[in-house]
């Protein structure tokens, strides 16, 4: 669950991390939330239940609020709107600290595709994403796969941004990710916060509502950005497939992680190789840099909230990991990595 940023190595664009309809009606006009309310006092929802709710109330209701992320001594807070209209769903984030930033993101079930507006030098830069979720969303990965790393235990319930909120902890099942909690909504199952802690159990990381509105009418005119774009240059981000091992790497995939995307893109003036691996809440990735000018990278994880990052040299290349997973995890993959050659 991650803030917001624009580099590429980083692979998050709005606050938040990287965490189908069933019990929960998700209705995207007004009143979904009192007849919701009542659903969910007459049905008690399981832990697996709680997730899936989770997931399709992200989606697939209205919201608007403003959340707040915390990271360290590092505060930042955005307004989210967020729209559904019965195949997609709508949204813009505007940044409230630092410079203006705006994103745009239209998503369905095969397509999701974001803009970053940049007033100052007039700039839409593009990119199309495949299951990459962020705050309130959880992730793209089923209820079965987050508890088969995870374990689950509802805890008591609270208020949040006003709202009555179902806690819920997921707990590791090893020492390769890091602890989570989560505040959900009774009545729709939209995410309110979510804290990660480390193996001290110490929040690390914290994003949430301070504020937010569910389940009424959206006004489309909400979703348009703030400035006129007509003469803004747009930069799509030039990426595509590719296979890692036919460039001669093997690039293992961790325990308890799948493998979402291994792509060619470019990241400046240098063209990289990336691999990106998730396990329904974590996302970690892989970057492979050929003839990389860096000749002594650092040899300890640089730390920053939840996310770690270490950079090696094999052969003429440098390999970075960086990932919202405990120190350990990115320097077992960074030396998992190997050049075997191309035949």
């Amino acid at each position: 669950m991650g803030q917001a940023a624009g580099g590429a190595r980083r692979g998050r664009w709005v606050p938040g991390r990287r965490l189908g309809a069933v019990l929960v009606a998700c209705s995207a006009f007004a009143g979904v939330h009192a007849n919701a309310q009542d659903q969910a006092r007459e049905a008690p929802r399981t832990e697996a239940q709680w997730i899936q709710a989770a997931r399709t109330a992200a989606h697939r209701i209205n919201y608007a609020g403003t959340i707040i992320y915390q990271s360290g001594g590092e505060i930042t807070s955005s307004r989210i709107t967020h729209l559904f209209d019965g195949s997609k769903s709508h949204e813009r984030i505007q940044t409230l600290d630092g410079k203006p930033r705006e994103y745009l993101r239209k998503r369905s079930d095969s397509d999701d595709e974001v803009q970053c507006l940049i007033p100052e030098s007039r700039k839409i830069i593009v990119e199309r994403r495949s299951a990459e979720e962020s705050f309130p969303a959880l992730s793209g990965a089923s209820p079965d796969e987050i508890l088969q790393r995870y374990e689950a235990r509802l805890g008591p319930v609270e208020r949040v941004a006003g709202l009555e909120a179902q806690t819920l902890a997921l707990e590791p099942r090893d020492d390769l990710r890091y602890a989570y909690r989560l505040w959900l909504d009774r009545a729709s199952g939209l995410l309110l916060r979510a804290q990660t802690l480390n193996e001290r159990r110490e929040v690390i990381e914290q994003i949430g509502f301070s504020e937010v509105r569910v389940g009424d009418r959206i006004d489309r005119s909400l979703l348009k950005p703030t400035w006129s774009v007509e003469g803004w240059s747009v930069v799509r981000s030039d990426y595509h497939k590719t296979d890692l091992a036919k460039h001669g790497w093997l690039v293992p995939t961790p325990e308890g992680f799948r493998k979402t995307k291994e792509v060619m893109r470019r990241m400046g003036s240098v063209e990289a190789m990336q691999v990106v691996f998730a396990d329904g809440l974590a996302t970690m990735s892989v970057f492979i840099e050929p003839n990389s000018p860096v000749i002594d990278p650092a040899a300890q994880v640089r730390m920053h909230g939840p996310t770690s990052a270490l950079s090696r040299r094999v052969g003429d290349a440098l390999v970075t990991v960086v990932g919202e997973v405990p120190p350990g995890t990115v320097r077992a993959v960074a030396l998992s990595v190997e050049f075997r050659g191309t035949r």
